[in-house]
């Protein structure tokens, strides 16, 4: 893991889907080559998905697809293009879940650039699960919590993206993404030594 990540490793996105809206950060808009300032307030998820690798596409929309319905968690490594000749590889994980004043689904998560990871030889390794609506367990927990502190930190606080919160911040979510993947590939090799 990093001494002190850097901002540009972790992103943060809140998904819309009754207005089909995507928000997200400067690193989000950064690792899908998007208009930073569009991101912030609000892209189509089209926009996104149009930098998502081919090969990635279908297992990404079908994994989205399922939580969108019902609700969730979802662990999933893809591949990004935020330009022709660039390849970033990313791990997301994000919740959905029904806003209780509206009804409609809300999607929020995070995005970490895992490239060099994926370049030091775990290019096989690969964390994809998604998990119905449940109790969440403590790394989940933690996520979720780390999740609404940046925001609320953004939005309130004002933080810049170079402070010593921010990285904190940023850390605790790459570190609890990297655990939650290692423990859904751990378990999914459980579960192959069995069948």
């Amino acid at each position: 893991m990093p001494d002190a990540l850097s901002a540009s490793q972790v992103g943060v996105w809140e998904t819309d889907f009754q207005n089909d809206l995507t928000f997200g950060d400067a690193t989000l808009a950064a690792l899908f080559g998007v208009d930073r300032l569009g991101a912030a307030n609000g892209l189509p998820l089209a926009d996104y998905i149009r930098n998502v690798s081919l090969e990635d596409r279908e297992m990404l929309f079908d994994r989205l697809n399922q939580v969108r319905l019902a609700g969730g968690m979802f662990v999933v490594e893809y591949r990004t293009h935020p330009t022709p000749d660039d390849v970033r590889w990313v791990l997301a994980r994000g919740r959905y879940e029904r806003d209780p004043r509206t009804g409609e689904m809300m999607g929020r998560g995070i995005v970490i650039d895992i490239t060099d990871s994926k370049l030091d030889g775990q290019m096989s390794d690969r964390a994809i699960f998604v998990m119905p609506d449940r109790d969440e367990g403590a790394l989940d927990r933690i996520a979720s919590l780390a999740i609404m502190a940046r925001r609320e930190m953004a939005k309130k606080l004002g933080e810049r993206e170079s402070s010593p919160l921010r990285k904190a911040i940023d850390t605790l979510l790459w570190a609890v993404g990297r655990a939650l993947a290692a423990a859904q590939t751990a378990q999914s090799d459980r579960k192959s030594r069995f069948n």
